[in-house]
């Protein structure tokens, strides 16, 4: 019985394809990466870009007869905020700001001590802000139909009025 020597047709076709598709997958993968870019870091925003529901002429009320009033951050627990009105408006005079000091140590935010009227860092009783909280990180907000609404989610062309 005479065999065949060398390599037979069906496996060098067989061959060909598997290195094109071979190649085909890496660029494809590589393609695949440069599109989704280089970073390693992945940016997850759930729920709204802002608070709302809070009825501006109550809080203005409340913080006239309580002083600033804080609320706890529901999602990540490190974008606590201070809620604080000035005047008589409710539809102006309000200023919103983070409760964590820029730079601060983590974990560490500012309380409000009514008996001295100012906003002390907890971690840091000599790292002292006003009632306003300038020096800490402003938030923008709204009045709209007596709703104060507050901009939580920093999400580039987004309208507190949607």
């Amino acid at each position: 019985m005479p065999s065949q020597q060398g390599t037979s047709r069906f496996a060098i076709r067989a061959g060909i394809i598997g290195v094109v598709g071979l190649g085909l997958t890496i660029g494809l993968m590589i393609l695949m990466l440069k599109l989704a870019g280089t970073s390693t870091e992945i940016d997850v925003r759930l729920g709204d870009v802002d608070f709302r529901g809070i009825v501006a002429d109550d809080l203005a009320d409340e913080i006239s007869k309580n002083g600033p009033i804080p609320f706890p951050d529901l999602v990540g627990g490190d974008r606590p905020i201070w809620i604080n009105h000035f005047g008589n408006d409710s539809s102006e005079g309000w200023v919103v700001f983070l409760a964590k000091v820029p730079d601060g140590e983590s974990g560490c935010f500012v309380q409000w001590i009514e008996m001295e009227k100012m906003f002390v860092d907890f971690c840091d009783p000599e790292n002292q802000f006003p009632p306003n909280g300038f020096g800490l990180e402003e938030l923008n907000w709204q009045v709209i139909e007596n709703e104060l609404r507050i901009e939580i989610n920093d999400l580039s062309g987004a309208d507190l009025n949607d």
